[in-house]
């Protein structure tokens, strides 16, 4: 049975399948966390929050191996949902910063995640409470090693936030991204 998931481009005009490699700020694509962080450390963020409907899923590969690990954090744990939202989070207004397609939105609509730093501006106090928020949450993240050649990581990018970790170390590092939405009548 085919998923009939419907590949999604993360920029405008951009394929669907990118190769993602730390580079400096200079270097950087405009806009982008590497534009911000370099090759440090990126925050928690979901890929797409600068698109009016984030993709559901994004597929990271390595074929070979890393020594960089890309953190993951939800609040689902075990099955269970351990940990409520709070209310600032779900009605803190972020300007999403999209160039001519900018608008507002918050954090968390009908249980589904929406945070990116790089482009979501805190209009309110309780967004900037968000942002406090998802920036403890770094310190309970699980990290996905990429300790086996051709590992392919799914991650639910409205219920999971990821990151990069400093790739300093390693500038030769690749990692295959394509991003999808899910079709709702499969």
């Amino acid at each position: 049975m085919r998923l009939k998931w419907v590949e999604v481009p993360t920029r405008r005009g951009g394929p669907a399948l990118s190769t993602l490699r730390p580079v400096g700020q200079a270097e950087a694509e405009s806009n982008s966390l590497s534009a911000r962080y370099g090759k440090d450390a990126q925050p928690l963020h979901t890929d797409g929050a600068h698109l009016p409907h984030p993709p559901d899923i994004v597929v990271l590969a390595c074929e070979t191996t890393s020594t960089t690990p890309t953190r993951l954090w939800s609040r689902n744990r075990n099955g269970l949902f351990a940990e409520r939202l709070p209310d600032f989070v779900q009605h803190g207004v972020f300007l999403i910063a999209s160039g001519k397609d900018s608008f507002f939105t918050t954090a968390t609509k009908g249980g589904h995640l929406r945070y990116d730093p790089g482009c979501m501006i805190p209009c309110d106090a309780r967004a900037r409470q968000s942002v406090r928020f998802f920036e403890e949450r770094e310190s309970a993240v699980t990290e996905h090693q990429w300790s086996e050649p051709a590992q392919v990581l799914l991650i639910d990018n409205r219920r999971v936030l990821h990151a990069r970790a400093s790739a300093a170390h390693e500038p030769e590092r690749e990692i295959q991204r394509l991003n999808f939405y899910l079709n709702r009548e499969a």
